[in-house]
């Protein structure tokens, strides 16, 4: 008989107050939410991702195809060599997806908390998501997401990316739940994520992790990441994540950084 399973720190029914996280990609959770998705977890929350953009415009569906050469490879890829065939946008959205969901996993979110748009109209696949996030369809997810929870919780955390983000569909996330704070009671608990680089410009803190944890947060961050970078094309992972940007920061431990309202 082997030694005692070990106990999950992430509590398997978390009771307290609900957190969301509001993703315009797949991997946008793991790079600047991460070790605040996981802290959350931790301590026993009710944490929800959702994503709100199907993801498929990245260059890494070009270079997964053999079209164009990825410098993380170190070169073309050859898919019929390789064991797999083009993928198509709604091939390419989904496997952004199967990412998205085992990194939420490590983050301590299990994937009936992983959603896609609308709490009260989810897509049906990740291809039904917009290509891209507008104003107005972050305030509509948003809005949603408050209305799921306004039965039992006055005020829910809503956690997104930052209005100044260079990025327009993280500018656009940041920009409806920045209105939506000044307007209505329920979005009174606003916080948005800032990438490293743009810290000074949003005046955004270091997220403090409590010393105790800090350790196994760091490690959670990490495992995220490592769940972009799995290659297996039979199983339809093409770490896609890795294709596309660097994970440097959830590897090194580097803090995320925040701006509160």
């Amino acid at each position: 008989m082997g030694p005692p399973m070990p106990t999950d720190p992430v509590p398997a029914n978390p009771g307290g107050r609900p957190m969301v996280f509001y993703s315009p990609h797949q991997d946008d959770e793991t790079l600047w939410m991460g070790q605040v998705i996981a802290r959350h977890a931790l301590a026993g929350r009710e944490v929800h991702v959702v994503l709100c953009s199907n993801g498929a415009s990245s260059g890494a569906r070009a270079m997964l195809n053999g079209s164009t050469s990825s410098s993380w490879w170190g070169g073309y890829h050859y898919p019929p060599r390789e064991g797999y065939g083009e993928l198509s946008l709604e091939d390419f959205a989904a496997a952004r997806t199967r990412e998205l969901v085992a990194a939420c996993a490590q983050l301590g979110v299990p994937a009936g908390r992983v959603h896609l748009g609308r709490a009260d109209a989810p897509a049906t696949t990740t291809a039904d998501l917009p290509g891209s996030v507008t104003t107005a369809w972050a305030a509509d997810v948003l809005q949603s997401w408050a209305a799921r929870f306004a039965a039992e919780w006055p005020s829910v955390g809503h956690y997104t990316t930052w209005w100044g983000d260079d990025h327009s569909d993280h500018a656009a996330l940041g920009n409806a739940l920045r209105t939506l704070n000044a307007q209505a009671p329920a979005f009174a608990d606003a916080r948005w994520l800032v990438k490293p680089a743009q810290r000074t410009a949003a005046g955004a803190g270091a997220y403090g992790l409590p010393s105790g944890e800090a350790a196994m947060i760091g490690q959670m961050a990490r495992r995220a990441g490592w769940c972009y970078r799995a290659w297996q094309p039979d199983a339809g992972c093409y770490a896609i994540g890795y294709h596309s940007v660097s994970f440097t920061g959830p590897e090194s431990g580097t803090p995320n950084y925040i701006v509160g309202a």
